[in-house]
């Protein structure tokens, strides 16, 4: 200890400096390493896993946070050009997307792919049009900051560097489905327009988990560590033991018709006059009679050449022939110039002015030449100079030329033409009655739905604001809370009443009308300023709240009122909590070799005694008529339809009723049989192993292959059905990708705004 404290006064001005240099670097220094969430907090846990690398809590929280600088930076880059920033293809900010920009990156490294300076400068001269200059592009980087930190130029390059090259190698994957090829065009055709009547025999796997011999409990366990944090879904073979979200609520449904019935009874005679007359300029305005032109000459013919020339220069008179000081004068006097032409049968009798291109006045039928036009726009014009007496004021000067005009007409003179518009003519009041009644009694309804919902939403924030008091203060013997009486309140205001057990999100869908509802809400960031916010969001997403009441509607009118009582956020389960789950799965998967070996013996017995499925499974034996297995007769169907979609959806696979969730692999196997011709296939979730035999193609395959060559111009059905197989594709090789490079994420992904 001595030797040492000597040591300390021998050299205690220097260790002095020396420590103080360690202060000032710790106080100045650690802090924005810390804030970039590095590595010095000693908590750093590792997030994914892959060959040659992995990446740290710290490093994703970095690479979102310059993914989401570039998109900054690439979005006001793109306002200073002028472009629509909701029409941008941003990088998307997730952590799965930034581990599959690392993985497709390496994979662009392999392949020799390299983006220099002057690539990312190329890049942003085509994002911008070669319109936003170094100045602005400046002005742009010194607003853009992580925490408190300023963002480079070479940060910026860097980020986009990474990002591009991931990006060149995915157009280089989708350059290899370029063309679309004759043969994928036929086949694309094939699943739109031919039709399968088939047998459908269905062999369940559950028939055979009895049969799958007893795991052993390191094999569950290492089951269980494979699909432990994997969400269940319906459409997968496999399975997941991860606890998705789950929630219970109660609803008030009021239907559409019931309050529209009810509120039309009570529209009186005179409500519905006084609507009419109120709105009847705006909605009831008859609508206008063609033109009779039976007895008028059409206006090119010699008939009405010679009538125009007694009145008027030869309408073949060039434009250019006027001088183009008096046709900008002409343009100044009156807006109406830039309108459209209209048709040259046109009996409107509103003044128009042409364009340049046009040569005549047109007003009730009459052709008047430009340069009689022209001659008298610039004598109102020269009158205009000093007020005329017994002309208003406020009377424009193409009306003054165009009143000119007509009394110096010899056409007018002749045939005088009475210039005040025609009547309105509105539809009469007996022939809307309907259309207002259905009118008032729907305002009506929606008045009476939204008191019944306010009044009841007010009960239950008083409820929610009780029952929160009574469990922060358990200890002074409150009473707890009434709940509302959900089947009084619909008995009493005539609605319907409803709640759910603790479901999942995909369970929630299917209840029938609220599954589906939705509203629109105000959104300063969507086009109209406002967007559709779905039930399910309101329910699951992250802002959703127990006892909050939230309305919607259905597609047919009818109005929810519903509030969360329960709220059960996703979780994984110990391995002990799911056993029994997981022993069912795990014989489900084993049984499936089980159950496709007994669908193969079928199909090899229907060909060799040549009968149909239905006779098959009639002389199959059966304790129970019960379970006996079902022959289902499907079709006539296509392989993918349109549905009741929107055009310009791309095509889907058709529902085929009595299957439960076929896929591609299933409507391969049916659409490649021969008739009378059989096969085997699971669904989509490998539940059921279906033996199908065909028994009939509509049209045949000469008369398709002749609808094929009669509308090969009409491509834009078999273009969705090639992006949707390039997008299955581009799917796939992503897969490949992370199989490839052993991707293991130590820990679920968090999804934006969750």
């Amino acid at each position: 200890m001595a030797g040492s404290f000597e040591f300390f006064r021998k050299y205690q001005r220097s260790l002095l400096v020396f420590v103080a240099i360690l202060a000032m670097l710790a106080f100045f220094v650690l802090p924005p390493f810390l804030q970039m969430g590095s590595s010095f907090s000693g908590n750093d846990p590792v997030v994914a896993t892959f060959s040659g690398g992995e990446i740290r809590e710290s490093q994703m929280e970095n690479r979102l946070a310059m993914r989401s600088v570039v998109n900054r930076f690439l979005v006001e880059s793109a306002q200073a050009a002028g472009r629509d920033p909701s029409r941008l293809p941003l990088f998307p900010e997730s952590e799965e997307a930034v581990v599959r920009t690392i993985l497709v990156a390496k994979e662009a490294e392999q392949a020799g792919l390299v983006i220099s300076d002057q690539a990312i400068n190329n890049f942003l001269s085509e994002w911008t049009n070669d319109l936003v200059g170094t100045q602005e592009f400046d002005a742009i980087l010194s607003r853009l900051r992580v925490g408190q930190m300023q963002i480079t130029q070479e940060q910026i390059f860097e980020a986009l560097r990474g990002e591009l090259v991931a990006r060149n190698m995915l157009i280089l994957f989708q350059t290899g489905f370029s063309g679309d090829p004759s043969g994928w065009r036929w086949d694309y055709f094939r699943r739109l327009e031919q039709n399968a009547v088939a047998e459908i025999f269905p062999v369940p796997v559950e028939l055979f988990s009895a049969q799958v011999r007893t795991p052993s409990e390191r094999e569950l366990e290492t089951f269980f560590e494979r699909y432990r944090n994997t969400l269940p879904e319906p459409s997968s073979s496999d399975p997941g033991f991860r606890e998705p979200h789950r929630m219970k609520c109660e609803y008030l449904v009021a239907s559409r018709e019931t309050f529209e019935k009810a509120a039309a009874g009570e529209i009186t005679q005179e409500q519905i006059s006084e609507y009419y007359e109120k709105n009847k300029t705006t909605m009831f305005r008859a609508k206008p009679k063609a033109p009779d032109l039976s007895d008028e000459p059409p206006v090119n013919s010699p008939e009405t050449k010679s009538s125009e020339s007694t009145t008027s220069e030869p309408v073949s008179e060039p434009a250019t022939s006027q001088p183009q000081d008096s046709d900008a004068e002409t343009k100044s006097v009156d807006p109406v110039s830039e309108e459209k032409p209209s048709d040259k049968n046109s009996s409107s009798t509103q003044p128009r002015l042409k364009d340049n291109s046009a040569t005549e006045f047109v007003r009730a039928g009459q052709f008047i030449p430009v340069s009689m036009r022209s001659k008298l726009v610039d004598e109102v014009k020269e009158e205009n100079k000093e007020p005329e007496k017994n002309v208003p004021e406020t009377v424009s000067t193409a009306e003054k030329a165009e009143s000119k005009i007509l009394e110096e007409s010899p056409a007018t003179n002749s045939a005088p033409i009475d210039a005040s518009p025609d009547p309105e003519q509105f539809e009469t009041l007996e022939s809307v009655e309907d259309r207002i009644r259905e009118q008032l009694a729907r305002e009506r309804a929606n008045s009476r739905i939204d008191e019944i919902f306010t009044a009841v939403a007010v009960d239950l924030n008083g409820y929610s604001e009780d029952f929160a008091l009574w469990q922060a203060r358990p200890d002074q013997g409150l009473p707890e809370p009434i709940r509302l009486d959900l089947k009084r309140i619909a008995e009493v205001q005539g609605l319907q009443a409803g709640e759910s057990d603790r479901i999942a999100p995909g369970e929630a869908f299917a209840i029938e009308g609220i599954g589906p509802s939705f509203e629109f809400v105000p959104d300063a960031s969507s086009r109209f300023g406002m967007r559709q916010q779905r039930w399910l969001d309101s329910m699951y997403g992250s802002g959703s709240v127990v006892r909050r009441p939230v309305t919607t509607r259905d597609s047919l009118g009818n109005r929810y009122l519903s509030w969360k009582t329960e709220d059960q956020p996703e979780f994984a389960p110990s391995f002990a909590e799911s056993r029994a789950a997981v022993e069912r799965a795990w014989r489900l998967v084993e049984a499936r070799g089980l159950a496709r070996a007994n669908a193969e013996s079928v199909k090899n017995a229907i060909l060799k005694e040549n009968v149909s499925l239905e006779t098959y499974a009639a002389a199959l034996p059966s304790s129970k008529p019960e379970d006996q297995q079902k022959v289902v007769q499907v079709g006539p169907l296509t392989w993918m339809n349109q549905g009741n979609a929107p055009m310009g959806t791309p095509p889907e696979i058709s529902n085929v009723p009595g299957l439960t969730l076929v896929g591609q692999d299933f409507m391969q196997m049916l659409f490649g049989l021969k008739k009378d011709g059989c096969g085997v296939e699971f669904n989509e979730p490998k539940t059921i192993c279906y033996v199908a035999k065909i028994i009939s193609f509509e049209p045949t395959v000469e008369e398709l292959r002749s609808r094929f060559f009669d509308q090969r111009a009409d491509q834009q059905r078999l273009a969705m059905l090639a992006q949707d197989t390039f997008s299955g594709a581009f799917g796939d090789w992503l897969e490949g990708l992370e199989k490839r490079y052993s991707l293991q994420w130590r820990r679920q992904p968090h999804i934006p705004g969750r």
